[in-house]
């Protein structure tokens, strides 16, 4: 008996044994049930995941002889049900679309759909990849698939559901067919390795499940191409040979390069891809699923069932690399890889596209997240160092200093001295331990004091440039200019924090208008009137106005040229 490939020998026989379609199949069980049985059916979806398996199950199912009507469970033993299994039953019809996409040939379609059935209940044309007839094929097929004979049924599957008419669509009962998940496509592996008695791993039939990506069929045309190779015992470095699958040690050094931000490193690991004769595509698709599993650590708890297809073993290896970076940090190199794999498909060079991006990985690992560079900007201005970004190897940060002070320090200079000319200055906010005496800082000292600490943020200081200050006990009274007065009022346990460490002790703050305003802008030079007069001139121009509304730009500067000689 010559060998059956396991694709065909292990072809599910009824609804139950179809792998990932279980929403799909039970409807159609509860519709073949109730009797609530449609005309045509169409099913869509990827190669490999079940459509024409699925139309066989349901014409056993429709003409199962069994008992008097059609079969939710066809009994795969009557002779109805053998026939359509080795296709040889007459009035069930296998149609290849491709071949037989003419208006002839649909014509001898409708002619034969006018008689009854030979022997079973109803005559059932299954039309695979429907979506090649022809335009006027489908024209000619209007008519029957709307009104067909009573003992008439269709079914229809296709890869390309959008190249099929609306008029066939509105029709047919649509049934689309799901890529399948992998950790199903580990079960159905598994059953089929026990019911062959193979000695294999699940380590490895996971990566035969995922190079399937998502279909039955060459998920088993995989495995059949390893047992021809590795026999009864299936080993995992001969899988990963075979199928060219990339060794996982090469994407935790990359993943580990990346992170570490070595480049020389990944060029290395390039020429390591070149010397195996690997494929740089199928490197950028490995490397983005290894990526994405270190996302998965990054964002969901042990116990979550995202983690269920990465091994314990792989996750405390990828566990440091999932803390070291962030998620803004994973977000971009995910993205630049999915480029990256559509880059490698149309590449005249592979190699340079694929080290071009693992180079663009490691400089995106050095940019900063907004929120983090507005930090730094406000640390620096205040005068504290910004903690360095986590990176691998992960370091211990130097043992600061012992401090010399009790509490953060406001920048101020002294009280001026008893009968020096009177400047406006902040004060202390902390008192060494050498003192031996505490100065208590005036209003106009707690104002300049408030100025200084507010440098980092002019927004703060504003309503203070111009403003008085009055000191009652403990109660600082500021007056502002009356354009201020809203906005100080809005910040002001903002600004009596401020006081509070400007004079080292509790303070409150009351802000009300006052007779002050804020200081006059400095008077114009003589260029700056003259840049003022050009830009109104130019302004003016029409040419200049029309590029100014194309655009929607504005004038910044106007230069004057000098007539030419």
């Amino acid at each position: 008996m010559s060998y059956q490939v396991l694709a065909r020998k292990w072809r599910p026989k009824t609804f139950d044994e179809v792998v990932g379609q279980a929403t799909l199949t039970r409807t159609l069980k509860n519709a073949l049930s109730s009797g609530r049985i449609g005309h045509a059916f169409l099913f869509s979806g990827a190669r490999g995941v079940g459509k024409t398996t699925t139309a066989r199950i349901l014409a056993k199912a429709l003409n199962c002889s069994k008992d008097d009507g059609p079969q939710a469970e066809p009994c795969g033993a009557c002779p109805s049900c053998a026939e359509i299994a080795s296709g040889a039953s007459l009035d069930v019809q296998e149609i290849d679309g491709a071949t037989n996409n003419g208006v002839e040939q649909v014509r001898e379609l409708r002619e034969s759909a006018r008689y009854s059935p030979a022997r079973d209940r109803f005559k059932i044309w299954i039309i695979d990849e429907v979506h090649m007839l022809s335009t006027g094929a489908f024209n000619a097929l209007l008519k029957t698939l709307e009104e067909p004979p009573p003992r008439v049924k269709f079914i229809f599957a296709t890869t390309e559901y959008h190249k099929i008419p609306d008029t066939i669509l509105s029709r047919c009962q649509q049934y689309d067919f799901r890529m399948i998940p992998a950790k199903e496509l580990l079960v159905h592996l598994r059953e089929v390795a026990n019911g062959e008695e193979i000695q294999v791993s699940d380590e490895s039939l996971a990566k035969i499940a995922r190079a399937a990506e998502g279909s039955a069929r060459d998920a088993l045309s995989l495995f059949d191409q390893v047992l021809s190779f590795s026999g009864d015992e299936v080993k995992d470095e001969d899988l990963a040979a075979l199928l060219g699958l990339v060794d996982r040690e090469l994407l935790l050094t990359a993943s580990q390069s990346v992170v570490e931000g070595n480049s020389l490193a990944l060029l290395d690991l390039v020429e390591k891809l070149s010397d195996y004769g690997a494929d740089y595509k199928n490197f950028a698709r490995e490397l983005l699923l290894h990526f994405r599993e270190i996302l998965l650590l990054k964002l969901a708890p042990d116990s979550s069932s995202l983690l269920a297809g990465v091994v314990p073993e792989e996750r405390a290896r990828l566990k440091p690399l999932a803390e070291a970076c962030s998620e803004e940090d994973l977000l971009r190199i995910l993205d630049l890889l999915t480029k990256a794999d559509e880059e490698l498909r149309k590449a005249q060079d592979p190699r340079v596209t694929l080290e071009l991006a693992l180079l663009k990985m490691v400089q995106m690992r050095r940019l900063l997240p907004f929120a983090e560079l507005v930090d730094r900007v406000e640390r620096l201005a205040a005068g504290n160092p910004a903690p360095p970004r986590a990176s691998l190897p992960i370091t211990a940060p130097k043992a600061l200093a012992p401090a010399t002070v009790s509490r953060p320090p406001v920048s101020a200079p002294a009280l001026p001295a008893p009968g020096a000319a009177k400047t406006p200055s902040p004060v202390p906010s902390v008192v060494s331990a050498a003192a031996t005496t505490v100065a208590v800082p005036g209003a106009d000292d707690l104002l300049a004091a408030l100025l200084e600490a507010c440098r980092a943020r002019p927004s703060l200081a504003q309503p203070l440039r111009g403003a008085a200050a009055r000191l009652e006990g403990d109660l600082l009274i500021l007056e502002v200019a009356p354009d201020f007065v809203a906005f100080a009022g809005m910040h002001q346990d903002e600004y009596r924090d401020l006081a509070k460490s400007a004079a080292g002790r509790t303070l409150k703050v009351q802000i009300g208008p006052g007779t002050v305003v804020p200081e006059a802008p400095p008077e114009p030079s003589v260029e700056d009137v003259r840049k003022a007069r050009l830009r109104q001139e130019a302004a003016k121009e029409p040419a200049v106005q029309e590029a100014l509304d194309l655009f929607d730009g504005k004038l910044i500067d106007v230069r004057e040229t000098k007539p030419s000689s």
